[in-house]
């Protein structure tokens, strides 16, 4: 697996954690990094992944309840809201990234943490946001 899928699969895990327990972001990262034994290479990119959707949220919630017409938040799954917002932020503020690159990685992980349903889901979800916001990639980093 890459480190950075696996780096995505720490950030997922906790913005999940952020979402149960209502922790602050700063405390939630400094336990997970002290109780998990994690490489530090890591580490960056997942803090960064975290650090991102967590300062954008708002902005993020609101596209993705947008594109989810049909599925208020808080009735999604947590851990498929985590991957969403990770992947959200990845596709709307990370120009380094392909947002099809992005896309695929969310199933991929949603395979592996979710119901058989999701990675469907979080692929249409997120194919949405790219296609709406295609035209609006601009204001990435902003």
């Amino acid at each position: 697996m890459s480190l950075r899928r696996r780096s995505r699969i720490i950030a997922m895990q906790m913005l999940y954690q952020i979402q149960l327990t209502a922790a602050p972001l700063p405390i939630v990262m400094k336990q997970f990094w002290q109780s998990q034994d994690i490489s530090v290479k890591l580490q960056p990119f997942a803090s960064e992944l975290v650090e991102g959707a967590s300062a954008h949220l708002e902005a993020i919630d609101t596209v993705l309840q947008d594109t989810s017409k049909n599925w208020k938040l808080h009735r999604m799954p947590v851990v498929d809201l985590s991957i969403l917002r990770c992947a959200t932020y990845e596709i709307l503020y990370l120009d380094d990234i392909d947002p099809a690159t992005s896309i695929n990685e969310a199933v991929e992980i949603a395979k592996s943490y979710s119901t058989p349903d999701s990675p469907k889901f979080i692929n249409g979800v997120l194919d949405n946001i790219r296609k709406k916001h295609s035209l609006s990639f601009n204001h990435k980093k902003n």
